[in-house]
């Protein structure tokens, strides 16, 4: 399967959103004041305008808009339906249609499109996986804050309920804007392949990306199970996160400054452990590059 299919899909069925979702939020509204539904209204087109132009013009911020915006849909949805007169068979598909553009939103292989719209030439890029410690809890708590601190002003706002409206979207907009540069942080983490080997471009882990170059790789697989990992020529940069993690072992050695609280010290290594979203899209263009025999 094309690579890209996963995110073509997304187009489409984004394209589609407005004749499931969109009809069973109009719906909910009717019942709602003049200005509270045209507010409501602008700001779900502006959003979906948003979600589709990103999803085309492939960027890192874009990959952000869309894994913000679309997993908001479903409880938008759920929460706009909670109190009208809904048929169950239109809210079931504007379920479905909403669920799955968020599974596609969400696939690696989405995002390892997305981000390479920024390579040129012969770069490649793949997506980093996320830490482990940033998944258990941070990154939902800042997802909801990024949304509900967008959102709940102006929609108080919208209602009428000016005071508060204005107090929320005051202090709300400032924390949203904080939390989605926190959360555009993990669309920059990336492998780059370039004509003279790899870059690992992670600021989580490193403070400057590092370049392994052709002609000092050894290997590159997965990592063992039973690696000592407090060796001091090997460096983990995987952040715990969860799922297959791959080492690359180099003929001669690399510095990497690892990102700390205090001052970072220079290490030279001779391996990385690093995890990216797709470990054998990794493996399959390093192979294609001859990176590795």
């Amino acid at each position: 399967m094309d690579v890209r299919t996963p995110l073509r899909i997304f187009v489409a069925l984004w394209a589609l959103l407005p004749f499931t979702v969109g009809a069973v939020i109009d719906t909910a509204l009717s019942n709602q004041p003049d200005l509270f539904k045209v507010c409501v209204s602008i700001g779900v087109w502006i959003l979906w305008v948003l979600v589709l132009g990103s999803s085309m013009i492939r960027r890192p911020w874009g990959l952000t808009v869309m894994r913000i915006v679309v997993p908001s849909v479903m409880p938008a949805l759920l929460f706009a339906t909670s109190g009208g007169n809904i048929s169950i068979a239109s809210l079931t598909l504007a379920i479905g249609h909403a669920a799955a553009a968020c599974v596609l939103a969400l696939l690696p292989e989405t995002g390892n499109v997305i981000v390479d719209g920024l390579s040129y030439g012969n770069e490649r890029r793949f997506l980093l996986r996320a830490p482990g410690a940033i998944l258990v809890g941070p990154l939902p708590l800042v997802w909801a804050l990024v949304v509900l601190g967008a959102t709940s002003g102006p929609l108080l706002l919208a209602s009428d309920k000016w005071l508060i409206g204005i107090i929320l979207t005051g202090v709300g907009w400032p924390v949203a804007a904080l939390g989605f540069r926190s959360l555009h942080q993990l669309a920059r983490r990336w492998v780059v392949f370039v004509p003279n080997g790899f870059v690992i471009h992670d600021y989580l882990a490193a403070r400057e990306p590092f370049l392994l170059r052709r002609q000092d790789l050894s290997s590159l697989g997965p990592a063992t199970a039973d690696l000592d990992i407090d060796t001091a020529d090997l460096i983990d940069v995987s952040q715990l996160a969860p799922g297959p993690v791959l080492q690359v072992a180099l003929h001669g050695e690399v510095e990497v400054v690892p990102r700390t609280r205090g001052i970072s010290e220079v290490r030279v290594v001779k391996s990385i452990l690093f995890s990216p979203t797709r470990p054998g899209a990794v493996l399959q263009e390093a192979r294609l590059r001859r990176l590795v025999r």
